[in-house]
């Protein structure tokens, strides 16, 4: 399987990019409208990024640390979140839940005037490509975790009308190439945030 295989699959996903894109905007509404409702359990989300923020900016060199960080942080957390999706899909629902509410919540913290200039300076450079990778590992994640749920429920039925287990090889197959791309373009994103972002937010 290679990258060619990959792209042609990616046609073959576009319902669950929709899905994924739907939850995540619907996750970020939800952070955004109701920040007071859900304030506790994000605050928590957000305590350890900040505790590890401070930690980093302490540090010489903190750009560079920033970096290591940032790239691992992102790359380990997609990878998983695709495997994980062998647990019933639950955990990349959950991430693409989490994720969506936390972007949202952090933004309503912020003035009017604010918020364009915290998404142009703060966001945009490094999201534009860190926020699709994360959003396609979570519609393979799903994926996996329809194909475990398909699995279980082909038992049912003869030997050869099971084709979900055909499906999931396939897919494994595909998660290689899917891989490489995925670290590639965080390690892009990654160069991005700790460099450009880390120097327009701190103007």
């Amino acid at each position: 399987m290679n990258t060619r295989s990959l792209l042609h699959h990616f046609k073959e996903m576009k319902h669950y990019f929709i899905v994924v894109v739907l939850v995540f905007g619907f996750s970020f509404y939800l952070g955004w409208a109701n920040s007071a409702s859900f304030s506790h359990f994000l605050k928590d989300q957000l305590a350890g990024l900040e505790t590890v923020s401070k930690t980093l900016s302490n540090k010489e060199n903190p750009q560079v640390w920033f970096f290591i960080f940032i790239f691992l942080n992102n790359a380990i957390k997609s990878i998983l979140i695709i495997f994980a999706g062998l647990l019933l899909g639950v955990w990349p629902l959950f991430m693409l839940v989490a994720n969506g509410m936390i972007l949202g919540y952090v933004l309503s913290l912020q003035t009017n005037e604010n918020t364009l200039s915290i998404v142009m300076k703060g966001i945009l450079p490094h999201g534009i490509i860190e926020i699709p990778v994360i959003l396609i590992a979570c519609a393979y994640g799903l994926k996996l975790g329809m194909l475990v749920w398909k699995m279980g429920v082909q038992l049912l039925v003869p030997p050869e009308r099971r084709t979900a287990s055909v499906e999931m090889k396939r897919i494994l197959h595909l998660t290689k190439p899917l891989i490489v791309g995925m670290v590639v373009l965080l390690l892009i994103a990654a160069i991005i945030e700790s460099t450009l972002t880390y120097w327009l937010v701190h103007l």
